[in-house]
C-alpha cells in the first residue's frame, strides 16, 4: 500500500513520511486507535476519525485489486506495448479510469458495434473516421460492402452498422468518458419526479432544472436516499448542444468530410445511448460519495460531544401510572442502559402513601431526573415520588413527557427479546421502549439499530452500517482512552481489533486465570500473542492488581522509557506521578514533538490509573536485593520509623532506608517530625547502598517540586507562645 503513499500525501495534505508510515502501518494491521494514541508523529498531527478516513481509502484500494488483475490479463493478451497503461492500473485509485481501461479490451461480443466487426465493416468505419474522403459521399464508399453479410442487403443496413460501430466506439474511448464525466459533474442538473406528485418535500422541484453545483451536500444525499426508496426520480440530465459539441470537438479534424454529418449524428446517438446512462450512474456515485463523507464529518464531529455528556450523565427514572393498580418504575444510566425495576402498589383513594421500598429504590439509584408517561395517572405517580425523593440533594426534577407512538417500540426488537423477555413482563418492556425513544440514548443504537430514533439530522442519509460504524469507532476510541481492565478484555472493543482473535482473546483469559498478569510485558509470555498483538493492545490493557502502578495505566511499555526519564529529570517517584499526573507538564526537553505528545497523549494515559492507585497487588512484591537498587533512582515509600537522628523508610528492599535529619528537607531542620509522619508515603532518592554493612543511604532534598514542607517543631512553637506571653 506504500505506493498510495503520495495520493494520500497530497489529499489529506500530511507530509509524504506521516503518509509512508501510515501505509505501513495499514499493511501491518494496525488499528487506528494505536496509531493516535501510542504513535507520536501520527498522534500529534491526526485526529482518529482522520486516520480512519485514510484506512478506509486504503480499504476500497484493496478492493480494487480484483479488478486491477482483470485488467492487467487483458493487457497481457492484447498485441500492443502496454507499459505505459500497466503502470497507471497499478497507481490508480479510482475504480472509473479502470472501466474505461478494460471496456475497449473486453467489448461485449454482442453487442451492436461488435456484430458489426463480425459484418466485415470495420475498415468501412475506419476510413470514415480517417476524414480525408471529400469528394465522395458516405453511400459512395458504402456500396461495396452491400452484400457483404447476408443482414447488408442495402446501402442503409450498411451505414447503420457503421453507425453502431462508430457509436461503441466513441463510448469506449477513454478521454471521451472522463471528460464527460468531468462535464456532467460540474455543468449537471437534476429533473426529479416525485411518485406522488403532492409529496411536500419535493412539489417543489418539479419542472425545475436543479443545478448540481448549487446543491448543498445535504440535499444531495437527500434526493439519493429518496431515489433508493423509490419516492422519486432523479435524472441527471447536462444540455445536449453542449455536450455533443464537446464530444465532436475531440473527434472531428475535417468538417468538409464526406462523414461529417454522419459522424455528428453517431455522436449524438452515442451519448443518449451508451453514454448517458453510464455518466448518470458515475456522476450520482461520485457526488454520493462525496457527500457522505462530509456528512459523515458532520456527525461524528457533533455527537462525540454528546457521546462525552451521556457517558457522564446521572441515572434517570423513567415511571407509568397506566396499570389499575400499580406504578412502573425503571432506572436507566446515561447510555439508556437498564440498572433496576421496580413496582409500587397505587395506594387507595385518600390515603397517605408511605413506602420503605420504594425509598430504597431510590436512595439506591439517586436519579437526577424524572420522566413520567402523561396519562390520567400522572398526577398520581407524581406525588407518590414527591414524598421519597426530599432526601436527595439536589432534589431530582419532575417533568411529564407523551410517548411517540408514531415510532416503532424497541420493546418488540431481538435485542430486546434476547436480554429482557424473561427478565421483564410486557408493560416493563413497553415502558423500558418509550424510555429507549424519549431519551435517545446513542450508545443502544449500536445493540437495537438506528430506525427506532435519531440522534442527528443527517442519520438518515447515511446507510444503516455506515451510521453506525461512525458511532462504534467513536464510543471505541473514548473506551479505550480510558483503558481497559484486563478484566474487562472480552467486553471490550480491542476484540475487534483486526489482529485480535478469539483464540487469543481466550489464551490470555486462560493465563491470567493461571498466573494472573502483574505487567504488561507479561503478555508476551501468553501462547500464540505476537509482536505485532502486542504492540496493538498493550497500551490500552490495564493491570489493576500491578506490582508497578505504572503498568495499572494507559500507558504503552514503548513510552516507559520517557516515563523513567521524566521521573529521574523532576526527581519525583512513578507513583507520585502516576497520584499526580500534573507533573510531568513540568518536563523539560527540546523536542516539541515529546512536549506536544505528553500534553496531548500521556498525561491522559497516565491518568486513566488513577481509579486503580488503592487497588492491592494479590501479593507482596519481591524485596529489592541490595545489589539490584539503583543509585540515584527516585522511588516512593513508607515511613516505618522516626529517631532523633533520621527516619526509616521502606522501599521494598531487604531492609529499610534511613534519611539523615540533614538529608530531610533543603531547609534547616529541628526535628524529624517537621517533614514527615509513621506511614506517610514519601518520595526518596537513593543516595548509596552499601552492600557489606547492609545500609540504604536516601534522600528528600533537591526533589524540586516535590520537595517536602517544613513543619514548626514543638520547641519552636513553645518558643514563641512564650515571646506572646511575656510582651
Amino acid at each position: 500500500m506504500i505506493e498510495f503513499a503520495k495520493q494520500i500525501s497530497e489529499k489529506w495534505n500530511i507530509p509524504a513520511s506521516l503518509a509512508e508510515k501510515i501505509c505501513v502501518a495499514y499493511t501491518r494491521k494496525d488499528t487506528p486507535f494505536y496509531l493516535v494514541e501510542y504513535v507520536p508523529e501520527i498522534a500529534i498531527e491526526m485526529s482518529a476519525a482522520a486516520v480512519w478516513e485514510i484506512y478506509d481509502f486504503l480499504s476500497s484500494m484493496e478492493e480494487l485489486l480484483s479488478k486491477k488483475k482483470k485488467v492487467l490479463a487483458a493487457l497481457k493478451k492484447s498485441d500492443a506495448d502496454h507499459g505505459a497503461l500497466e503502470k497507471r492500473v497499478t497507481m490508480t485509485y479510482s475504480s472509473y479510469e479502470l472501466d474505461d481501461i478494460l471496456l475497449p479490451l473486453r467489448p461485449n461480443p454482442r453487442s451492436k458495434g461488435q456484430l458489426a466487426v463480425k459484418k466485415g465493416l470495420e475498415p468501412l468505419a475506419s476510413q470514415i473516421l480517417k476524414q480525408t474522403d471529400e469528394q465522395c459521399t458516405v453511400q459512395d464508399l458504402a456500396e461495396p460492402y452491400v452484400g457483404k453479410d447476408a443482414s447488408l442487403k442495402t446501402v442503409d443496413d450498411v451505414i447503420a452498422g457503421v453507425k453502431d460501430l462508430l457509436a461503441e466506439k466513441f463510448a469506449y474511448d477513454e478521454t471521451v468518458r472522463a471528460m464527460t464525466r468531468e462535464f456532467a459533474f460540474d455543468d449537471g442538473f437534476f429533473e426529479i419526479t416525485p411518485k406522488n406528485k403532492k409529496d411536500s418535500q419535493f412539489a417543489q422541484y418539479i419542472g425545475k432544472n436543479i443545478n448540481i453545483s448549487d446543491c448543498t451536500k445535504e440535499e444531495l444525499l437527500k434526493f439519493m436516499v429518496a431515489e433508493d426508496n423509490k419516492t422519486i426520480r432523479l435524472k441527471l440530465n447536462v444540455q445536449l448542444f453542449r455536450i455533443t459539441e464537446l464530444i465532436r470537438h475531440h473527434f472531428i479534424e475535417n468538417p468538409d468530410a464526406c462523414g461529417f454529418d454522419l459522424i455528428c449524428e453517431t455522436i449524438d446517438e452515442c451519448w443518449l445511448r451508451l453514454l448517458q446512462p453510464i455518466v448518470e450512474r458515475d456522476v450520482k456515485e461520485m457526488l454520493r460519495k462525496d457527500a457522505e463523507m462530509w456528512v459523515s464529518k458532520q456527525i461524528a464531529s457533533e455527537i462525540w460531544r454528546k457521546i462525552e455528556s451521556e457517558r457522564n450523565a446521572g441515572p434517570v427514572f423513567i415511571i407509568d401510572a397506566a396499570n389499575e393498580k400499580n406504578i412502573i418504575i425503571i432506572a436507566l444510566n446515561g447510555t439508556g442502559e437498564l440498572l433496576g425495576v421496580t413496582t409500587e402498589r397505587k395506594p387507595p383513594e385518600g390515603k397517605n402513601f408511605t413506602s420503605d421500598r420504594l425509598r430504597q429504590f431510590v436512595n439506591r439509584h439517586r436519579p437526577g431526573a424524572i420522566h413520567i408517561v402523561k396519562n390520567d395517572q400522572a398526577s398520581l405517580a407524581e406525588a407518590m415520588l414527591k414524598q421519597v425523593i426530599d432526601m436527595l440533594d439536589p432534589v431530582p426534577v419532575i417533568a411529564q413527557f407523551e410517548p411517540d407512538i408514531s415510532k416503532v417500540n424497541p420493546s418488540d426488537s431481538e435485542w430486546m427479546k434476547k436480554n429482557f423477555e424473561t427478565l421483564l413482563d410486557e408493560d416493563m418492556r413497553r415502558l423500558y421502549g418509550y424510555a429507549i425513544v424519549h431519551l435517545k440514548p446513542i450508545a443502544l443504537l449500536q445493540k437495537i439499530g438506528n430506525q427506532y430514533y435519531d440522534v442527528h439530522g443527517f442519520q438518515q442519509l447515511l446507510p444503516e452500517a455506515k451510521f453506525l460504524e461512525i458511532i462504534n469507532r467513536l464510543y471505541s476510541e473514548l473506551t479505550l482512552k480510558n483503558g481497559i481492565s484486563i478484566k474487562d478484555l472480552s467486553d471490550s472493543p480491542i476484540v475487534k481489533f483486526l489482529l485480535v482473535t478469539p483464540e487469543i482473546v481466550q489464551a490470555i483469559r486462560s493465563f491470567d486465570a493461571q498466573t494472573p498478569l502483574v505487567t504488561k510485558n507479561d503478555l508476551l509470555k501468553v501462547p500464540e500473542m505476537t509482536e505485532a498483538i502486542f504492540r496493538n493492545i498493550s497500551g490500552f490493557l490495564l493491570i489493576p492488581n500491578a506490582e508497578e502502578l505504572i503498568d495499572r495505566t494507559a500507558v504503552h511499555p514503548d513510552h516507559f522509557p520517557l516515563i523513567y526519564e521524566i521521573s529521574e529529570q523532576l526527581t519525583v517517584s512513578i507513583d507520585t506521578i502516576v497520584d499526580n499526573p500534573d507533573v510531568i507538564r513540568s518536563y523539560m526537553t527540546e523536542e516539541p514533538m515529546v512536549k506536544v505528545f505528553i500534553e496531548k497523549n500521556l498525561f491522559g494515559q497516565v491518568s486513566a490509573g488513577r481509579k486503580y492507585l488503592s487497588q492491592q497487588a494479590p501479593k507482596l512484591r519481591k524485596k529489592l536485593k541490595l545489589n539490584e537498587i539503583k543509585e540515584g533512582a527516585i522511588v516512593s515509600g513508607r515511613v516505618t520509623n522516626i529517631t532523633q537522628f533520621g527516619v526509616f523508610v521502606n522501599i521494598n528492599a531487604v531492609c529499610d532506608g534511613l534519611i539523615h535529619i540533614s538529608q530531610l528537607a533543603d531547609e534547616y531542620v529541628e526535628t524529624p517530625d517537621q517533614v514527615v509522619g509513621i506511614n506517610d508515603k514519601v518520595d526518596v532518592k537513593i543516595l548509596k547502598v552499601d552492600v557489606k554493612k547492609r545500609r540504604i543511604s536516601l534522600s528528600m532534598k533537591n526533589l524540586g517540586n516535590k520537595a517536602p514542607k517544613v513543619r514548626p517543631s514543638q520547641g519552636q512553637l513553645d518558643h514563641l507562645a512564650d515571646f506572646f506571653k511575656n510582651r
